[in-house]
């Protein structure tokens, strides 16, 4: 008997987009990178099996394979049309495994910043790596990326240790960016990430400088930033509300990334002076905005509700929240201050995985993103619209109504205004430059019908 096709009604074609997405990364990780062939190759439950161990070992989850069986199992019925009956156990076996795991947590999410213990059974290149990538001060989410490239570099250079690298140069460097970027096929900024990983662990734990690296480079050509209009950024606050909005608001307001609108702390938010404090941004910044005033009754609102959340956590005696670096031993009893917690809380407990302590996070990267996506279709807006597209336009819309450029930068919190100046490829205040030879035409021959 056939399994059930999708997880949840309404997301045939989200689940079925990452059923093609991951069997694409199975076919690859096996060597079936024939395109013409790719799409009809008939994979196995051992061929799964070996490919859901490298994600394993890889970091990813429980969930998140379940996610690719699931996914693998759409491909099999939709695609292949075929029967999923030798993937259905492996499904089961890792149902059990995620709810054991859940179990094991209490049914708690885990705190995303919190990096954990480094696991003593990866290479030691590994663990050396991931150890001077913390001290470097790297982020959780560029530890991940960084980790992940140099196991792809050390598998397709048989590596398996630290000792391994004596021999490795510039050379062995070069020939695995231009696999990536020939025969890999992968995306401009993929091969980029790889390439820096490597320079950083090179740098970092080798103590050694790559030279010029002469591989056969993937480029990324500029990117002119997508904008809404006025009417479109409206037609989407439309079909936004609650907390949603207020985050929607706090981007375009405020010109903030969706990391730092839902990383506010509550000590954050200045209504005297009418500004924001951002801290912890990219590159470990910080930096102040102004606070519209169309958000301070919704602000004030949510920081009351987040006020009568706190004295019940406080009241169960489970009032604590995530604190970076050595914040938590400088200050010890902060954790349960409300100036420290999140303003936009998960309704949930999270577990650190480094202390085993239970917080109450914020709300999770992947809740507005979903809700943004469904405003968007309802605003009938045909462009690419994402979490980020509210800052382009924060930026763009000051520069249309004659904001120094400067000043943009400061409130973006670019390190340099070159960044800043991509904003001047989108602006149209003036009309455009060139008139089209078909708007001449055009125009000549409605000059010409009214003189005769």
């Amino acid at each position: 008997m056939a399994s059930p096709l999708f997880s949840k009604p309404g997301k045939a074609d989200r689940e079925l987009g990452w059923a093609k997405i991951w069997f694409k990364r199975l076919a690859i990780f096996h060597g079936h990178t024939d395109r013409a062939g790719q799409r009809d190759w008939a994979f196995n439950a051992d061929q799964v099996i070996e490919f859901l161990r490298s994600k394993r070992d890889a970091g990813f989850p429980a969930w998140k394979r379940l996610k690719i069986i699931r996914g693998l199992m759409i491909y099999r019925q939709v695609i292949l049309q075929q029967s999923d009956e030798d993937l259905v156990p492996l499904l089961k076996k890792m149902e059990e495994i995620v709810v054991a795991q859940r179990a094991q947590g209490a049914g708690y999410a885990t705190i995303e910043e919190a990096a954990g213990k480094i696991n003593p059974n990866e290479p030691d290149a590994i663990q050396q790596f991931r150890i001077a990538l913390r001290r470097d001060g790297m982020r959780l989410a560029t530890e991940r990326s960084y980790v992940g490239k140099l196991k792809a570099f050390m598998a397709d250079r048989a590596l398996t240790c630290l000792a391994d690298f004596a021999s490795i140069g510039e050379a062995d460097v070069e020939g695995h960016l231009t696999d990536l970027a020939v025969d890999g096929d992968v995306a401009p900024s993929t091969q980029n990430a790889a390439f820096h990983a490597l320079c950083k662990f090179f740098k970092l734990v080798l103590e050694r400088e790559l030279g010029n690296i002469e591989a056969v480079r993937a480029n990324k050509g500029k990117q002119i930033p997508t904008v809404m209009s006025d009417d479109e950024v409206s037609r989407v606050l439309d079909g936004l509300k609650g907390v949603h909005l207020v985050i929607a608001k706090l981007l375009y307001g405020c010109g903030m990334r969706i990391s730092e609108a839902i990383r506010l702390r509550v000590k954050d938010l200045d209504f005297d002076n009418r500004r924001i404090e951002i801290h912890q941004s990219k590159g470990g910044k910080s930096r102040i905005v102004p606070m519209p005033e169309q958000l301070i009754e919704a602000l004030e609102r949510y920081l009351q509700s987040r006020r009568a959340l706190h004295e019940h956590d406080l009241a169960e005696g489970t009032a604590s929240v995530w604190l970076p670096h050595a914040l938590a031993k400088k200050y010890p009893s902060a954790h349960r201050e409300l100036r420290w917690q999140y303003l936009f809380a998960s309704s949930r407990l999270s577990k650190d995985p480094r202390t085993g302590r239970l917080h109450r996070h914020h709300l999770h990267y992947e809740t507005f993103p979903v809700h943004l996506r469904a405003a968007v279709e309802r605003a009938q807006i045909t462009k690419h619209i994402t979490s980020h597209t509210f800052r382009h336009c924060f930026a763009t819309h000051l520069l249309w109504a004659g904001t120094d450029i400067r000043k943009i930068q400061e409130l973006l919190g670019h390190s340099d205004v070159k960044t800043t100046m991509i904003y001047t490829h989108v602006d149209n205040r003036m009309g455009p430059v060139v008139v089209s030879p078909l708007d001449r035409l055009v125009a000549s021959r409605q000059i010409a019908v009214k003189a005769v």
